[in-house]
C-alpha cells in the first residue's frame, strides 16, 4: 500500500511491489508500531540543485533522524517517477507516499486551490505567506475535500512570483504588451486578463515555450525568474517585467491511505518536519531570486519594475475576474479572506 517494511530491494521493486499491494489487497494494515521501520516513497519534479529539492531533502533527512530511523523516506528527483498529476493519481491508490507538487496542478483535485492562484491578489510576499501559512491556506491543504481525494497536505514552499518577459521591446508599463502574443497555462482566468490587457492569449504546454518564442510563434511568456534563467527563456526573450502578477506555491502532499500506516508519534514528527522545512526553503528561494536577478543582469537582460500605478490598474480589470469563479458561498468567502488578510 505504498509503505513497506524496509528491505534491502531496489527502487524498482519497491514500487511495483507497492502498486501490486495497492491493487490486490483488500483489507488495510494497522498502523506501524513506533518500534517498525518503514520505507516512503517521494516524488519530486524538480532538478537535484534546485533550491526546494534542497528543502525536500532535508526533510526526508530529518524525519529519519528524529524518528531514529523508524521511517526512510527515499526520494526521487527529476520526475522519474512521472509527471504530477499522474504521481499524485497513482498516491491516491498508495502506490507513492508523498509528491511534491503545485497549486496549479493541484486544482485538477480539489478546485479551493484556485482562489489562491488569482491575479494580483497579493500585496507582497509577506501577504502571501500570511495566507498561506495561516487558516486560509492550511484550512484548505487540510481540508475536507483533500480528505475526500485520499489527500493529506504537509506543507506549502515558495515558488515566486510569475512575471512576464517578452522578445519584442523592454516593457515600462504592463499596457506595453497590448498587441502581443502572449503564452499562457490553459487557464481561462489568465486568458480573460491577457484579453483585458489587448494581447493575444496562446495556449501551449510549457516544454514548447522555448521553442514559440524562438520562432516567434509568440511573442512573450510568463514565469518566475528562477525559472526564467533555468530554462533560459532570457536568451529568445531578453525583456523581463517584474510585474508579480500571480504568486506561486509548491507543497508536499501526503497519501491520506499511508498515514492510516504510521504510528501518531511518528505522524507528528512528520508533519512538524514539513512545515520547519518550509522555514528553510524560504532562505532558498529568496537566495535563488538573489542569485537569478544578479545573473541575468550580468548576460545584459532587461529587467523593469512595474510602477505602483499599474498595479493598482491592474487590480481594477482583475477584481472582476477573481469573483466570476463562482464556485459557491466558501470560494467568495475565501477571496474575501485573502484579500482582508492584506489589509
Amino acid at each position: 500500500m505504498g509503505i513497506m517494511v524496509r528491505k534491502a530491494a531496489a527502487a524498482g521493486a519497491v514500487l511495483m511491489m507497492a502498486a501490486v499491494m495497492a491493487w490486490g489487497c483488500g483489507g488495510r494494515k494497522k498502523a506501524a508500531e513506533p518500534s517498525e521501520t518503514v520505507t516512503l516513497t517521494l516524488a519530486n519534479n524538480h532538478p537535484d540543485d534546485y533550491c526546494t529539492t534542497k528543502a525536500v531533502e532535508w526533510f526526508a533527512e530529518e524525519v529519519k533522524a528524529r524518528t531514529e530511523g523508524r521511517i526512510v523516506i527515499d526520494v526521487y528527483n527529476n520526475g522519474r517517477l512521472g509527471d504530477t498529476v499522474s504521481c499524485l493519481e497513482q498516491m491516491q491508490y498508495g502506490g507513492i507516499d508523498i509528491v511534491k507538487a503545485d497549486v496549479p496542478t493541484m486544482t485538477n483535485f480539489v478546485t479551493d486551490f484556485n482562489v489562491l492562484q488569482m491575479p494580483y491578489i497579493y500585496q507582497d510576499t509577506e501577504h502571501f505567506r500570511k495566507v498561506h501559512g495561516g487558516d486560509i491556506g492550511m484550512g484548505i491543504l487540510r481540508g475536507k475535500a483533500m480528505e475526500d481525494k485520499g489527500m493529506y497536505g504537509l506543507t506549502f514552499y515558495d515558488a515566486g512570483t510569475r512575471c512576464f518577459y517578452n522578445s519584442r521591446k523592454p516593457m515600462e508599463s504592463i499596457k506595453d504588451m497590448k498587441g502581443m502574443q502572449i503564452r499562457i497555462q490553459e487557464s481561462n482566468l489568465m486568458m480573460a486578463m491577457i484579453t483585458a490587457l489587448e494581447a493575444q492569449p496562446v495556449v501551449t504546454t510549457y516544454g514548447e515555450v522555448y521553442q514559440a518564442l524562438e520562432s516567434g510563434v509568440v511573442d512573450g511568456a510568463d514565469n518566475s525568474i528562477v525559472n526564467y534563467l533555468e530554462q533560459s527563456f532570457y536568451k529568445p526573450a531578453p525583456y523581463f517585467l517584474e510585474d508579480n502578477h500571480t504568486y506561486s506555491a509548491d507543497l508536499l502532499v501526503m497519501s491520506s491511505q499511508s498515514r492510516e500506516e504510521i504510528s501518531r508519534q511518528d505522524l507528528e514528527i512528520i508533519d512538524e518536519t514539513a512545515l520547519e522545512s518550509w522555514e528553510l526553503q524560504k532562505g532558498l528561494w529568496e537566495e535563488a531570486e538573489r542569485k537569478a536577478r544578479e545573473r541575468l543582469k550580468e548576460m545584459d537582460v532587461v529587467i523593469t519594475e512595474m510602477p505602483p500605478e499599474d498595479f493598482e490598474y491592474m487590480g481594477q480589470i482583475c477584481m472582476p475576474l477573481w469573483y466570476d469563479y463562482d464556485h459557491g458561498e466558501q470560494f467568495l468567502d475565501l477571496l474575501d479572506r485573502i484579500v482582508a488578510a492584506g489589509r
